[in-house]
């Protein structure tokens, strides 16, 4: 068990234990307690066969009663132990307890009685010269075992005796009570490990670094404070590191009998703060100090700081002029180009300083010349165009005034570009020339070419720089940004442009007539100059090189493998490797699929009805067909085209559910046309049917039906009946001369309530069904006619 654990199980339980004559038991110390052990410093004994002896520092055991040794003679001893009081100096004791083991017990049966005294300090005692015993110690408390381990006596009082008393050591005597002295059977011997365990607590030490709102330190003038909040601060250490409370301390100057005490929790690592704002009177010079709390345990106040409050904002915000920057026709200045701003404070008397920066912004700070007097600031704009500048008063407690805006424009200054030639193809040098705006002047430009590096170009005498660029990649916008160094150190606004460059498109010649499955011919024309060479891919396929021929030209067949839109990228490549643009023409090649019609049952329309036959002609554009081949619900069927450059199908629909046709067309050359997808939808016929058991039926009732005409050529009904536990056959009804169907049937004898569903179709003269209708109802059986176990179930 570790010292704190074991100490934790003396200070909290010793009481309980000695009232309730419990054995062990562990708790915790309460949460402002240090808890701590001590061990034995040293050791004595006496004896009384050797009055005037002091046995210390035992090397064995220490005996405690009467031993009788071999020889015969009794020996008589009482033991004493001395612990260093030192790390209890400054410290409220809270509990404390001497703990010891026991090695020998003359007899287990005897009654366990050592006692622990607080005596007069002893360094070498002895039986005729003993200390005076002053307090003795609760308990003992022992375990079961013999010998005991660990044997505890509640030692509060008497160590809290010897601390009253100044005393640098504590000696404890172990004895037996006068009683059983001398009784050679309650004589036992202990351990010379023993030891104190204290719990105690220190006051939190004096608080230091006191600040207000963090940045402001407590200092011999009050820190002024404004509106918001208002948080005092310190750092407070507790020697034991188990405290979490601080008392702050407030009152105005004036009145120190209004002083008032605000308590509150504050996060570990020392730091504790405290808002006041709500106890705040404006115009009030107040004073403040703190101390931490540690359960009873307060420690010293603070220092005394001191704090006065302005909570009234300047009530006008400032007035911002400028000579160098203002709204005007396409502005004044440039950026890069230093402007002077001037702020006054409105008539505002306490305001001792300003806040500013560019389109809301408060980064800046400068202080007026004096309290209520105006301030100049520098400001040089880093882009050109419509501008402001936004500027707040604020006063000595840091309050502020509302917000003026003071607008302006920043006129354009980036130097010019112009390149020569004017024209030029990839792979072809360009010449371009920077020149300053107006008469700013320039001692070189700074330039990147595509978001780049940026590149330095000095200026000759004239302030102009001239670079060379021979642009290669067509992909590239070549896009220059240039900035001139004025000749204040600063960067212009931006220049400079695109370069003028001929990136050599191809031109792709493509046919007006196209087809799936026939050679197309493209002619590819070279633009860029030096071109050797065309690269072209067909719907981003694998690219395929030809030569570029004398005229500049080159010739290329594909055959399309189907229709619509298709793609031709194209580019040349020179000599040098160098590529030009890629030019995608977009391809539109006709479909040579066939046409299918059919007056029965139109295309994405719903047609005829179910069962019905319809006609289906199919047709194609292109000539040289001999044959079509169609496929519906599975299987492929061919026919050949007739005498009228068409064929024809007879399909009948025998469901509701959309159906599907697809054909091609084949041609003489045996190929095979793209394929026409071509959908329709049949109507339902299923005979409309009403039974009168639409409520419900009994079993043994007998339910009639009809139903009415729908199917084309209707021949026959059919219908059958089911419920959960049965499945009735399919029964065939004869149509009457109007076309409709009567039948009947009995509801089964069922034992408990089923669904029961009517179904029903109708049937041409060649036995192809409709699709069905249905209705249902519940069966349900009368109580009273079922058998008894039924109805008991």
């Amino acid at each position: 068990m570790g010292s704190k654990v074991r100490a934790a199980a003396v200070f909290a339980v010793t009481s309980a234990l000695l009232a309730a004559g419990a054995a062990v038991v562990t708790a915790a110390p309460a949460a402002a307690s240090t808890i701590t052990e001590i061990a034995a410093g040293s050791w004595a004994y006496v004896d009384s066969t050797a009055p005037r002896t002091s046995f210390t520092d035992p090397a064995g055991d220490v005996p405690v009663g009467a031993h009788t040794y071999a020889n015969g003679v009794t020996h008589v001893s009482k033991s004493y132990v001395t612990f260093d009081l030192s790390a209890l100096r400054g410290t409220r004791l809270e509990g404390a307890g001497v703990s010891v083991d026991e090695t020998t017990v003359a007899d287990c049966s005897a009654p366990r009685t050592t006692e622990l005294w607080l005596t007069d300090p002893a360094k070498k005692p002895t039986w005729n010269n003993q200390p005076a015993e002053l307090v003795e110690a609760g308990g003992p408390i022992i375990d079961t075992s013999c010998p005991a381990r660990g044997v505890f006596w509640n030692a509060t009082t008497a160590l809290q005796n010897a601390l009253d008393a100044g005393r640098k050591t504590a000696t404890f005597a172990l004895r037996l009570p006068d009683a059983q002295q001398s009784d050679p059977k309650s004589g036992r011997a202990y351990n010379p490990h023993a030891t104190l365990s204290i719990s105690y607590n220190r006051a939190p030490l004096k608080p230091v670094q006191l600040t207000v709102d963090t940045t402001h330190a407590c200092a011999a003038k009050p820190v002024i404070v404004g509106g918001g909040s208002t948080n005092l601060g310190a750092v407070i250490t507790d020697p034991d590191g188990d405290f979490g409370k601080a008392e702050w301390a407030l009152w105005p100057v004036d009145h120190p009998e209004q002083r008032v005490t605000i308590q509150n929790s504050f996060s570990s690592g020392g730091n504790a703060s405290m808002d006041v704002r709500s106890r705040l009177a404006d115009a009030t010079t107040y004073a403040w100090q703190v101390r931490g709390l540690d359960g009873p345990d307060a420690g010293p106040w603070s220092a005394v700081c001191k704090l006065t409050t302005d909570f009234v904002p300047p009530d006008k915000p400032p007035v911002v002029s400028s000579k160098d920057y203002y709204e005007v026709g396409l502005g004044t200045g440039g950026t890069g180009v230093p402007g002077s701003f001037t702020f006054t404070a409105n008539g505002v008397p306490d305001v001792v300083g300003y806040y500013y920066g560019l389109f809301d912004s408060s980064r800046d700070y400068v202080a007026a010349t004096h309290k209520g007097g105006p301030a100049t600031v520098t400001v040089v704009p880093d882009s050109s165009g419509p501008q402001y500048l936004s500027v707040w008063s604020v006063d000595a407690a840091g309050t502020w005034s509302d917000r003026t805006d003071y607008r302006f424009w920043v006129a354009a200054n980036g130097p010019s570009m112009t390149c020569a030639p004017a024209h030029a193809y990839l792979g072809e040098t360009q010449h371009c020339t920077f020149a300053p705006h107006g008469a700013d002047g320039a001692s070189g430009y700074v330039y990147s070419i595509d978001g780049g590096p940026e590149i330095t170009a000095p200026a000759g005498s004239d302030h102009t720089a001239t670079i060379d660029v021979t642009p290669s990649d067509a992909t590239k916008p070549y896009y220059v940004t240039v900035r001139a160094r004025m000749g204040n150190g600063n960067l212009s606004g931006p220049g400079g442009g695109q370069l003028p460059i001929d990136r050599g498109l191809p031109v792709v010649d493509v046919p007006a007539d196209t087809m799936v499955g026939k050679p197309v011919v493209f002619t590819l024309h070279a633009i860029l100059p030096g071109s050797v060479t065309f690269t072209y891919d067909w719907d981003y396929g694998d690219p395929v090189t030809v030569p570029v021929g004398p005229d500049g030209t080159a010739r290329v067949t594909i055959v399309p493998g189907s229709a619509y839109g298709h793609y031709l990228d194209v580019h040349t490549t020179t000599a040098d490797g160098i590529q030009s643009a890629t030019r995608e023409a977009e391809v539109q090649i006709a479909s040579n699929e066939p046409t299918a019609t059919s007056a029965e049952y139109p295309e994405g329309r719903q047609g005829g009805y179910v069962t019905t036959p319809g006609t289906f002609r199919f047709s194609s554009s292109v000539p040289g067909v001999v044959s079509y081949t169609y496929t519906y619900g599975g299987s492929a069927v061919t026919v050949p085209e007739g005498p009228d450059s068409t064929a024809s199908a007879v399909l009948t629909p025998l469901t509701t559910d959309t159906q599907y046709l697809e054909v091609t067309s084949t041609f003489a050359d045996g190929t095979v046309s793209e394929t026409a997808y071509y959908s329709f939808y049949p109507r339902s016929a299923a005979p409309p049917l009403t039974c009168d058991a639409n409520g419900g039926a009994q079993p043994g009732q007998v339910v009639h039906c009809t139903v009415t005409p729908v199917q084309p050529g209707l021949a026959s009904y059919g219908y059958s009946v089911r419920t959960w536990s049965t499945t009735g056959p399919e029964v065939a009804v004869q149509p009457a001369a109007d076309g409709t169907g009567v039948f009947e049937f009995t509801a089964p004898a069922l034992q408990e309530r089923e669904l029961l569903s009517v179904t029903v179709w109708s049937a041409d003269a060649a036995g192809q069904r409709s699709d069905t209708s249905y209705t249902s109802f519940y069966v349900t059986p009368d109580p009273a006619s079922l058998p008894r176990a039924v109805r008991a179930s």
